[in-house]
C-alpha cells in the first residue's frame, strides 16, 4: 500500500497532477498496489483527484480525521473536534489577532477568501451538486458561536495562517490543551483531534487489508505528513521536503515540479530507477 500526501507531494504547484505520475499510478494499480491518498484536505476536495486517477481505494482526509471509502459508502474511522476545543482554538487564536478556518467532509466555514476559497468558488459553477463543496462565510450574519451551535459536532479540522513569526508560538500554547494535535503543513497551522493523524489512520488501513508495516509505502513533505512516514516501512521524502521529513525518511525521490512520486513508483514498485 502506498500513502501519498497531496499538496506539495502527487500535486504540482499549480495544484495538477502530472501526466507521469499518473502513468506510474496506474502502473502500480496493475501490480495489485492499493493507493491511497493522505491529505490535510476535505474527503470531497481529495475524492475529485481520485477521480482524476481513476483509483477506487479508501482516501484519508482532513489529517487522518475522516477515513473512508471513495464515495463515502464505508467510513472506517472519524473524529471530529470537540465544541469546547473549538471555543478553545476561537478564543486561543483571537488573543494573537488570528482567526481560524474549520472544515468538515464537505463543508468549508472562512473568515476571509483566500486562493483555495477562491478555487472551490470556481469549482461551484461546474461541478455537480453531489460533489460540491459548501462555503460557509464566518461573518456578520454566520459567526463562530453560530457554527459552534449548529455544526460544533461535525468538524474535522481547524486551519489558520499567522505570520509566520506566531506559528511556534501559538502552537505551544495551543499544545497546552492536551485534547487537540497540532501540526503544520507549510506557514499554517492545523488542528484536529488528539486520536486523528495521518500515521494512525495508515495503520487503520493496513490493518484492514492485511498489510504489515514492512508493505507499507509513505511520501510527503511536510510536518503533517511526519506521523504516517514513521510507521511505514519505507518512509520516501519529497525533495521539496522539510528537514525533519528528509531526516525521517528512507529514501529521497525528486520534488512535486519533477516528478517524485513517479520516481518512487518506478523505484520500489516498477524497478525503473530513474533520475530526477
Amino acid at each position: 500500500m502506498i500513502c501519498t500526501d497531496l499538496d506539495g507531494t502527487l500535486l504540482q504547484s499549480n495544484q495538477e497532477i502530472s501526466d507521469r505520475d499518473k502513468e506510474a499510478i496506474r502502473k502500480a494499480k496493475e501490480k495489485g498496489v492499493i493507493v491511497v491518498l493522505a491529505t490535510g484536505r476535505m474527503h470531497l476536495s481529495a475524492r475529485l483527484y481520485a477521480e482524476q486517477l481513476d483509483i477506487w481505494d479508501p482516501i484519508i482526509s482532513s489529517n487522518g480525521s475522516y477515513v473512508t471509502e471513495r464515495e463515502g459508502d464505508k467510513v472506517f474511522f472519524e473524529s471530529n473536534l470537540k465544541r469546547e476545543d473549538l471555543r478553545y482554538i476561537i478564543d486561543t487564536l483571537k488573543e494573537y489577532d488570528v482567526e481560524p478556518n474549520f472544515y468538515n467532509r464537505g463543508t468549508m466555514y472562512v473568515n476571509e477568501v483566500r486562493d483555495f476559497v477562491k478555487r472551490y468558488e470556481a469549482l461551484q459553477k461546474v461541478l455537480p451538486k453531489d460533489k460540491n463543496i459548501t462555503i460557509r462565510y464566518i461573518n456578520g450574519s454566520y459567526t463562530y458561536d453560530d457554527l459552534i451551535s449548529e455544526d460544533g459536532d461535525r468538524i474535522q479540522k481547524g486551519i489558520c495562517f499567522p505570520h509566520t513569526d506566531l506559528i511556534e508560538p501559538i502552537k505551544k500554547r495551543m499544545r497546552e490543551n492536551g485534547r487537540i494535535k497540532i501540526v503544520s503543513s507549510g506557514n499554517n497551522i492545523e488542528f484536529t483531534a488528539m486520536d486523528a493523524d495521518k500515521g494512525q489512520a495508515a495503520l487503520r488501513l493496513a490493518k484492514h487489508f492485511g498489510i504489515t508495516s514492512d508493505e507499507l509505502i509513505c511520501i510527503g513533505d511536510s510536518e503533517n505528513d511526519l506521523s504516517m512516514l514513521s510507521v511505514a516501512g519505507m518512509p520516501v521524502a519529497m525533495g521539496n521536503a522539510i528537514d525533519e521529513v528528509k531526516s525521517l525518511a528512507r529514501f529521497v525521490t525528486c520534488d512535486n515540479n519533477s516528478n517524485g512520486v513517479a520516481r518512487m513508483i518506478g523505484k520500489f514498485i516498477l524497478g525503473e530507477d530513474v533520475e530526477c
